[in-house]
């Protein structure tokens, strides 16, 4: 039985980011970056991160467990412990 203060916790998981620049040569361009969401997916119990993922390549994500780069996304207890045990616990938060 899951207690009633369980039922409350949401757990969020934010995907992990890269910091990018704009190209080109400038010395301002050195200065200036952005943060870019990965995407992170299981296919066939292998996880994956794949900066831009094709349509092709999100079509072969196992069914839940595709989390696209740069959103925040609700998880389920399976998802959640599914992405502990694959080294992305740090990603993961919680709100009561």
């Amino acid at each position: 039985m899951v207690s009633p203060l369980r039922r409350l916790m949401t757990y969020t998981f934010t995907t992990p980011t890269t910091s990018e620049g704009p190209a080109g040569g400038g010395r301002l361009f050195i200065r200036y970056r952005l943060n870019r969401g990965i995407t992170v997916m299981r296919v066939q119990g292998v996880w994956q991160e794949i900066r831009y993922p094709t349509e092709d390549q999100t079509a072969l994500a196992d069914p839940g467990f595709l989390f696209r780069g740069g959103y925040n996304h609700i998880l389920n207890d399976v998802q959640r412990a599914e992405l502990i045990a694959a080294g992305y616990g740090s990603y993961i938060s919680y709100t009561a």
